[in-house]
């Protein structure tokens, strides 16, 4: 799935976001303390999830900052690759966000049930965008 978003945040903020949250979460996993300069095809961290009872695994497939940011989160259960491509646009940031959840391209879904289940996961992916832009802004004041 794919969305495209207008944020109103700059790129260096947008890259040092996600810098910052990718290594605060390696960190609270892990207790090793990286840097931007680790940020890397081919990084990889694993996490417990309290809720599902189960390890997750992530991997950093591609990285290049100012252009695009990919990862693959992996459990048991599911695998699910996101990324992140930006431009910079007159407006803001142009952000290309992809998704893809193996579990929902795997299963058998009615018409209506994959519209539906669609729809919910788009509105997610622009919340995630959008949240991301609230907490850039917040952090800046």
């Amino acid at each position: 799935m794919k969305l495209t978003r207008i944020l109103k945040v700059t790129e260096k903020d947008f890259y040092d976001f996600l810098e910052k949250d990718l290594l605060s979460n390696i960190y609270q996993c892990t207790g090793k303390e990286l840097s931007e300069k680790d940020i890397k095809k081919g990084l990889i961290y694993s996490k417990f999830d309290n809720d599902a009872l189960t390890r997750i695994d992530v991997c950093i497939l591609d990285y290049k900052r100012g252009s695009f940011f990919k990862s693959q989160i992996k459990s048991v259960i599911d695998t699910i690759t996101i990324s992140f491509e930006t431009e910079t646009a007159d407006d803001g940031l142009k952000v290309i966000f992809n998704q893809h959840i193996q579990s929902f391209e795997n299963q058998k879904h009615s018409k209506f049930m994959k519209l539906f289940s669609e729809a919910v996961y788009y509105g997610r992916m622009s919340n995630t965008l959008y949240d991301i832009q609230k907490k850039i802004v917040n952090s800046s004041k």
